[in-house]
């Protein structure tokens, strides 16, 4: 009877650890368990939901790409090999669809990973994949915001939890917010250029143009390109003429249309280099 009750307690204690644990040392314990041992997360530090020693880089990898403008080919080899070594790791589909244009095509990767999140081990994949489907797919920003906010709750040093929580807010027009979220991305990750992006992209939302200039300026300095990302290259050029940058306006619109038909086809891009030389003959005419 003695020896039964001696099991007890130790069980009972085991499972107080246990409940004692906070959500963060739960995620690591796992990451630690799957992940390999010379795992190099860039600085990123969410946990990667999967069993699968080789996702686990592959993924900090996919992370690294898309905030510090990779190559979007590389970029997009690595996401198909996540899915192929883990078929049920939600952020493999949710990553996969970061380059697919058609809006329709992206929200049935992220209605996917958001079903397959529903088993995930890790809790921070569930609020991940729940935020992103709120965001992306329901459009309803503030509930994404809590979900985000539940992440960066659990990984307060992770720019890119800081980061997604900033796009909650951008899409829900609280720009002030998003604004100090992407300015916390870039003192948890120095030069991080998806972060001084969008600090453009608030500047420039708050008419304060020259702001939005200066911090565009830094994401190019720091990596931001327009071969990666038509939607960047759309609003680069929207700032160089609201600046008053013309010239350069059109010089870097005739660059972007060499890569590829979506560039070649971008309304936006017709519509700012049509009127960027519509000012300069202005100017031009005003000088004869």
């Amino acid at each position: 009877m003695s020896k039964h009750l001696s099991t007890l307690l130790v069980v009972l204690i085991l499972l107080s650890c246990q409940a004692q644990k906070t959500e963060r040392q739960i995620e690591d314990e796992f990451v630690k368990k799957y992940a390999p041992k010379n795992l190099n997360t860039y600085g990123f530090t969410l946990a990667v939901d999967s069993k699968v020693p080789e996702v686990h880089q592959l993924f900090n990898d996919l992370e690294a790409n898309f905030y510090f403008y990779g190559n979007k080919n590389e970029f997009e080899k690595k996401a198909a090999k996540i899915i192929e070594l883990d078929p049920n790791y939600p952020s493999g589909y949710l990553m996969s669809g970061f380059y697919i244009q058609d809006p329709e095509e992206y929200k049935k990767m992220v209605t996917k990973a958001y079903t397959l999140s529903k088993k995930a081990n890790l809790k921070s994949e569930r609020d991940i994949m729940k935020a992103e489907y709120l965001l992306l797919v329901k459009e309803d920003y503030p509930e994404a915001q809590k979900y985000f906010q539940k992440v960066v709750d659990i990984y307060p040093d992770s720019a890119a939890a800081i980061w997604s929580l900033g796009m909650a807010y951008y899409y829900n027009n609280e720009y002030d917010k998003a604004f100090e979220c992407y300015k916390k991305s870039t003192e948890l990750i120095p030069n991080l250029p998806k972060g001084y992006e969008f600090m453009s992209v608030i500047c420039y939302e708050k008419k304060q143009y020259k702001k939005a200039l200066e911090y565009l300026e830094l994401a190019k300095k720091h990596g931001a390109k327009t071969k990666n990302d038509i939607y960047y290259a759309e609003y680069e050029h929207l700032v160089y003429y609201k600046n008053g940058l013309y010239n350069k306006t059109i010089t870097s619109i005739e660059q972007a249309k060499k890569y590829g038909k979506y560039y070649k086809n971008s309304e936006s891009l017709k519509k700012t280099y049509e009127a960027a030389q519509t000012k300069l003959d202005s100017i031009q005419s005003s000088k004869l």
